[in-house]
């Protein structure tokens, strides 16, 4: 899931699903879900580290391309305007659920020659830089702390640079499915996605009236991960006092 960001001075608003953050407020501003919907995560000028960016009203490079595809013409062509020479003076906070990893990708664009520099929870600084950019961003992994909160902080490399976007890519939720009909004593092949770290056995099956059964699998691949296993026989699920299946299954792995 993508979440995006438009740095704006209030009167170059972009659709939604764009989050607007206006320069000179304080505001907590939800996130949308790409459907509009409210995503859990928001964004807002950082007080503590002076939310007056005065807002750029031209010089952003546009339309979009390459990496940087995902820059609506809005959030392309207008910006944060950088003017204060204090080092990292800027200070966006993230809010989202805690201990989340996620990577957020930033894109400044303007006609002239400058360098602003990014980092994000305090990670090592990258430049970009902006001269008739449309195709290039600034990659960061990053994970929010305990309580949700993640900082982006932003500083001039020069003149007056530009902030013009932020695009906060979430993983995919993990899943686990099957093709294969499971039935007593029978072999199934499971499919795991989206997972951060290899699943391990066993596999959970849970059944529409609620009832579970575990059965051993192996493993194998690197993501998408494969497990293979056998159904209990009736008489095996007898013995182990497990309930029979029925109706929908919803299967799970654990890491």
């Amino acid at each position: 899931m993508d979440l995006l960001i438009n740095l704006t001075n209030g009167a170059n608003n972009a659709a939604s699903p764009w989050a607007n953050v206006i320069n000179d407020s304080t505001t907590v501003v939800v996130i949308p879900a790409p459907d509009g919907s409210d995503s859990g995560w928001t964004v807002a000028n950082d007080g503590t580290a002076d939310a007056g960016l005065p807002g750029g009203t031209d010089l952003g490079q546009f339309p979009t391309s390459s990496d940087a595809s995902w820059v609506s013409d809005t959030a392309a062509e207008f910006a944060y305007t950088l003017s204060a020479w204090t080092e990292f003076f800027y200070k966006l906070l993230l809010t989202g659920p805690a201990n989340t990893n996620f990577v957020l990708e930033v894109f400044s664009s303007s006609d002239r020659d400058e360098n602003p520099k990014w980092k994000v929870n305090g990670s090592t600084v990258q430049t970009l830089s902006e001269l008739n950019n449309t195709t290039n961003v600034l990659t960061f992994s990053a994970t929010t702390d305990g309580n949700g909160d993640a900082f982006v902080e932003v500083a001039k490399g020069g003149g007056f640079c530009r902030a013009n976007a932020m695009r906060i890519i979430l993983p995919d939720s993990a899943s686990v499915t099957t093709t294969d009909t499971l039935q007593p004593g029978e072999d199934f092949t499971l499919t795991a996605t989206n997972f951060s770290s290899p699943p391990v056995s066993p596999a959970t099956f849970t059944d529409s009236e609620g009832s579970t059964i575990t059965v051993p699998v192996t493993i194998s691949g690197s993501g998408p991960y494969t497990a293979v296993g056998t159904m209990p026989t009736l008489a095996e699920a007898v013995t182990a006092g497990t309930s029979l299946l029925f109706g929908d299954v919803t299967i799970e792995l654990s890491t």
